[in-house]
């Protein structure tokens, strides 16, 4: 009875040490209704850049504006001018960013990850109607791959995973991706991004409160929110964790920005060499390790070693 007890034991550990490896896992956009009509930028106004995140300061409205709501931008500046210098409404968003990221990471001990789909689409721009502007992992064999979009490649779209207080929850992710912008129709490749840097962090959404916080120095790695990290963590409390659902786990905060790969000869306004586009990424999940409850492969080896302690006694009797 003990031995099938010991065994028991040992299966339930593993099952739960299992649990923890690496595995993928979906994450979607935030989007909530509250942000209908709010744009994060005071867009077209000289002498302010705006910090490109919704609900803060610099928000403007329209009824034009995200008419589905959401967290996650893209922006495009087409000739890499910042204010005052670019001409009103120049610097431009994807409103109501929808879509998924699916990772196959190990959210308990972290180390690599992989980009297993990506899958975004929006409105290109206040006013447009409709779902017409899109955003996809490239992978090997994919026809962005075909030399006539620039370097991309569809390799790597991998990065590191780094879950502890001590390097603040940190991801970074490589990623090849392209774009299917509005003005030549759905379904084309109008820019690629090749090796494209997300930086930013996976934290459980257990840590959205004021005391967890205080361990942490978690910032918007491209400076976008003015002021301080405690100011954007204040942010993140007070805006982003009232507005997952009550279902999610981990909460994916990242940025970039850089110039394109490639982008089409044809893109009207654009400037090939100087041309910026950048994002800012707000998603959540709803599965995958959780840090209370299943234990790290740390403990998994005091558990076995407390359960090879007790199988030896047993021999001895």
């Amino acid at each position: 009875m003990a031995r099938r007890w010991i065994f028991g034991f040992v299966f339930l550990g593993l099952l739960a040490w299992r649990a923890g490896v690496g595995a993928p896992v979906a994450f979607t956009l935030l989007t909530h209704p509250d942000n209908t009509t709010w744009l994060p930028q005071q867009r077209g106004t000289a002498g302010v850049s705006g910090d490109h995140l919704i609900q803060t300061s610099d928000d403007i409205t329209n009824p034009a504006f995200n008419p589905q709501g959401c967290f996650t931008f893209g922006f495009t500046n087409p000739i890499g001018l910042w204010p005052p210098d670019y001409p009103a409404g120049y610097a431009e968003g994807i409103h109501s960013m929808e879509g998924t990221i699916g990772l196959d990471l190990d959210l308990a001990a972290g180390g690599a990850v992989a980009a297993t789909g990506l899958s975004f689409h929006g409105v290109a721009y206040p006013g447009k109607q409709g779902q017409n502007s899109f955003q996809y992992l490239v992978q090997p064999g994919d026809p962005a791959t075909d030399g006539a979009h620039g370097p991309v490649d569809g390799l790597g779209n991998a990065g590191t995973f780094s879950p502890s207080d001590a390097f603040n929850w940190r991801l970074e992710l490589d990623l090849d991706l392209y774009r299917d912008m509005p003005f030549r129709g759905p379904g084309g490749i109008d820019m690629t991004l090749d090796d494209w840097g997300w930086t930013g962090f996976i934290i459980p959404v257990s840590k959205l409160d004021t005391a967890a916080m205080a361990a942490l120095m978690l910032d918007d790695p491209l400076g976008y929110f003015g002021g301080t990290s405690a100011d954007f963590e204040a942010w993140l409390l007070a805006e982003i964790a009232p507005r997952l659902p009550a279902e999610a786990t981990w909460l994916l905060f990242a940025q970039a920005e850089g110039k394109p790969d490639w982008n089409d000869g044809g893109m009207p306004g654009w400037d090939p060499d100087k041309g910026i586009f950048a994002e800012t990424i707000v998603a959540y999940a709803t599965e995958g390790y959780q840090p209370p409850v299943i234990p790290e492969p740390a403990t998994m080896s005091l558990l076995l070693c407390g359960v090879a302690v007790l199988v030896r006694r047993r021999r001895r009797r």
